[in-house]
């Protein structure tokens, strides 16, 4: 496997890896903003709208993490580049890696993966029926 097709690995494992640290903070945060409600109000759905409780909880919620990934098309790349994507998917689809994880590895759509992996199977599969025929 290439080295650059390592690094984006690595870099796809890295963004999960910050994601779910940043995540996990969000919600150890907003427990500790629902407990200081609850232990004013008793609930959280006894506290009024315009509390400053309820109002550091709804706040809160605006800040969830999200995780993206980039989502280019193939027509938008040079030749040269499409191709190597192509070959990279296939590599990455051999390694057990699934449709969507290699989209999300290598930057492009969830449809053109699972396109450019059903090309591969056909292939491999006329191949194959050519040499049973033989």
């Amino acid at each position: 496997m290439s080295k650059l097709l390592e690094l984006k690995i690595r870099k796809y494992e890295k963004i999960i890896h910050d994601h779910n640290r940043d995540n996990k903070h969000f919600y150890d945060e907003l427990l500790v903003l629902v407990r200081r409600c609850e232990e004013r109000y008793k609930s959280v759905l006894e506290a009024p709208d315009d509390s400053p409780e309820w109002q550091a909880i709804v706040l809160k919620q605006t800040e969830q993490p999200v995780l993206s990934f980039q989502s280019r098309k193939m027509g938008d790349m040079p030749a040269h580049e499409a191709a190597e994507i192509r070959h990279e998917v296939i590599e990455l689809y051999n390694r057990g890696y699934p449709t969507a994880i290699i989209a999300n590895i290598l930057g492009i759509r969830t449809a053109t993966a699972g396109s450019t992996i059903g090309s591969y199977q056909h292939q491999i599969n006329y191949q194959n029926a050519r040499k049973v025929k033989m």
